[in-house]
């Protein structure tokens, strides 16, 4: 048993954040083709199958985006992709929305957290692909329960998201390019507020984020 839980009585319900689509046209490949190209490279370690438990995997596989981290678009959930390209994504219902199945598509099945020890059991007596830095031990111990082997290996989308495509380097410039136009203003009003004396660092901060967001709403309609 875990001794925090019998003292943290008030402890906050789990974050619960629509999980969306992540369009191709800003993702810059199919998730299919992610799953296939990693697919191959689990066949060649003779693994079964590869545990994902870090949710920027998650995101990048799939290619979806959520809103369970604070300032990052991740969705917190666990995935499963199999050597032949499918895969299991295990979510909150209250986090799929209306469009998501379709944009996973049939090779992608959508299942309650609670149902990852029966997709385990699946492989069972097969080799599952597992990174001791993202898992933790419960992930191991539920591998071993469902008759599995676990391989302990880097999480195979590390690599592949880290090398960004022509698409998601063009998005990155174009995101910087907003930054730097908010930036810039920022500031030049804090060159003109901040010698008045009457200025403290979250009133800076909140100044920012208004001169980022409006920088932000004006290129989303071209201006």
């Amino acid at each position: 048993d875990n001794p925090v839980d019998s003292v943290w009585s008030d402890r906050p319900a789990a974050p619960c954040a629509p999980v969306v689509p992540h369009p191709e046209a800003f993702a810059g490949e199919s998730s299919q083709s992610k799953r296939t190209r990693l697919a191959e490279a689990l066949k060649k370690a003779g693994a079964a199958a590869a545990l994902i438990t870090a949710p920027p995997s998650i995101a990048w596989l799939l290619n979806v985006r959520g809103g369970d981290v604070a300032r990052s678009p991740l969705p917190l959930a666990t995935a499963i992709l199999h050597a032949d390209g499918k895969a299991d994504l295990f979510v909150d219902a209250g986090k799929v929305t209306s469009d998501l199945p379709a944009h996973l598509g049939d090779q992608v099945t959508i299942a309650a957290p609670d149902r990852l020890a029966q997709g385990l059991s699946r492989l069972s007596g097969q080799i599952i692909s597992v990174d001791p830095a993202s898992a933790s031990a419960w992930h191991f111990d539920l591998i071993e329960q469902a008759g599995a082997k676990a391989l302990r290996a880097p999480d195979p989308c590390a690599l592949p998201r880290a090398c960004k495509n022509t698409v998601e380097i063009d998005g990155a410039r174009r995101a910087h390019l907003r930054d730097g136009a908010a930036l810039t203003r920022f500031l030049h009003w804090l060159s003109v507020e901040g010698p008045k004396g009457e200025l403290d660092e979250i009133a800076a901060a909140v100044k920012l984020e208004e001169f980022r967001r409006l920088r932000s709403w004006l290129l989303d309609y071209g201006q």
